[in-house]
Order: C-alpha cells, then sequence, then structure tokens
C-alpha cells in the first residue's frame, strides 16, 4: 500500500518538532530551578550610635553662625566648643550566615543621600509640596569590615567627604539622611552565593543637644567626641537634617 506523501510530510515534522522541544526543556527546566532555588547569605545589622533609633550618626562640626542663631532662635546660645566637634564613624554589627553557620564573607557597600526637593509646580499636583531627590554619595565613604569570628564582627563607615575644617564651600549641602546597602558575597564551589542588608546614617552638622557630651583622648593624643543623645528630642534624620539646614540658610532647591 502506497502511503500519502502529505502523511509523510506531517509525520516528518512532527518529529522534528518533538527532537527541538526536546533540546529545550532541559535548559528551560534549569532557567526554572535557578531561578526559583537561588541560596542566599542572610545578613542582619544593628547600628550602635543610636540603637533606639536604629540609625549610624555622624558629626561634621559645623553649628550655625551667631546672626543665624540671633534671627532664627532669639539668640538662644550654643555650649562653648561642643557643636564645632566632629564624629566622622558610624558603626554597626553584623552577623553574616549561610544555611545557619557563621562564614567569612566578603562585604561591598554603597551609601545613597536621601535629600528633599521641591517639584517644578506645573508637574506636580498641589499635596506634592516636597518630593526626595535620592543621589549617590558612596565617594565621601569608607566602610571597613572586621571580623571577631567567621561571619561575626563590625562594620564601621567612615565619613571622607567635605567636613566644617575643609576649604570646600557649602559644606552643609551634606547634611542629610542617608541609606547604607552592605552586599556580601561568598563562594561555594562555583557557585557565588549574595546577602544584602540595609541601614540608616544621619549625618548632620552639630549635635542637637549637647548633655552629658564627653571627649575621649585616643592613644595618640588627639580627641573623639561621643554623645549619649546627637538626635536630642527629634525622632526623624530628615525633619532634625531639614532644621539645620534651615539654621544655615541652605533652601530646598527647585527641580
Amino acid at each position: 500500500m502506497k502511503m500519502n506523501k502529505h502523511y509523510l510530510s506531517a509525520i516528518a515534522a512532527f518529529f522534528i518538532l518533538a527532537i527541538v522541544a526536546s533540546s529545550f526543556l532541559p535548559v528551560y527546566a534549569q532557567t526554572v530551578a535557578r531561578a526559583v532555588a537561588v541560596p542566599t547569605l542572610y545578613v542582619r545589622t544593628i547600628a550602635e550610635d543610636d540603637e533606639a533609633l536604629e540609625t549610624g550618626i555622624i558629626l561634621l562640626g559645623m553649628p550655625p553662625s551667631t546672626t543665624v542663631q540671633q534671627n532664627k532662635l532669639g539668640n538662644v546660645p550654643w555650649p562653648e566648643g561642643v557643636y564645632t566637634r566632629t564624629d566622622f564613624l558610624a558603626q554597626f554589627k553584623v552577623i553574616v550566615s549561610y544555611n545557619g553557620i557563621p562564614v567569612t564573607a566578603r562585604m561591598t557597600c554603597e551609601v545613597i543621600e536621601k535629600d528633599k526637593y521641591n517639584p517644578l509646580k506645573a508637574k506636580q499636583g498641589s499635596w506634592e509640596n516636597l518630593a526626595s531627590l535620592p543621589k549617590d554619595q558612596t565617594q565621601n565613604f569608607v566602610c571597613k569590615y572586621r571580623e571577631g569570628k567567621p561571619g561575626i564582627g563590625v562594620i564601621d563607615v567612615y565619613w571622607v567627604g567635605p567636613s566644617a575644617t575643609s576649604a570646600v564651600s557649602n559644606v552643609g549641602q551634606f547634611i542629610a539622611d542617608y541609606v547604607l546597602v552592605v552586599t556580601f558575597s561568598y563562594t561555594i564551589g562555583r557557585t557565588v552565593v549574595y546577602g544584602t542588608e540595609m541601614q540608616d546614617i544621619c549625618v548632620l552638622g552639630w549635635p542637637l543637644t549637647a548633655l552629658n557630651a564627653h571627649v575621649v583622648t585616643k592613644p595618640d593624643g588627639s580627641e573623639h567626641w561621643v554623645f549619649p543623645n546627637a538626635l536630642g528630642a527629634w525622632v526623624s534624620c530628615e525633619d532634625a537634617a531639614l532644621f539645620e539646614k534651615n539654621l544655615l540658610d541652605i533652601p530646598i532647591p527647585w527641580i
């Protein structure tokens, strides 16, 4: 019996399609498996500078001038010398673990400034009086990860940008609320496993209370100031930063 050529073509096309599909199935299955079951590191950080508000604090050492004090604060005096002191270090406790076991991993960090600006009124609703303006300020910080045991240690974050003692004008522009993002990587065979954590850093020009401020002498003879409550009665770094910028006559920008 002679078979119809149309049937032969259909059967051949079916087998070709089956072969092509079978070649893609392992790749597809592998892709799906990777998307669902990618291992990750567990990263947990705790701010040490202000554990109540869970934020790191850095002080640039630049109080408002006497003229600004008189115009905006009713000539309320600032404690002599205390508000010109600096603190360029924010610290965080950290644990890094994989499958519940602390492991030694490599760390990178990024720091984003969360500043405020006023959108152009032609592009906003009446309720949008202020908006956030994220800026990458990683270049102004240096992060150091120091282990006590594998996966357990501290992160020292140093401000290396302009301060009140530098020649850079308008240093007050750096007063703001910052987002610190630390990323850890750990290699298992040919696989690199990652974990990420976010923290807050509050950069102020001066502490908002000098109550019980204390100076510590370092081994090299220099001084380090510590403040029990640098944010004072403020519970928001963003609001505290806007308050200090206002005293420094730094306007909210239009964008």
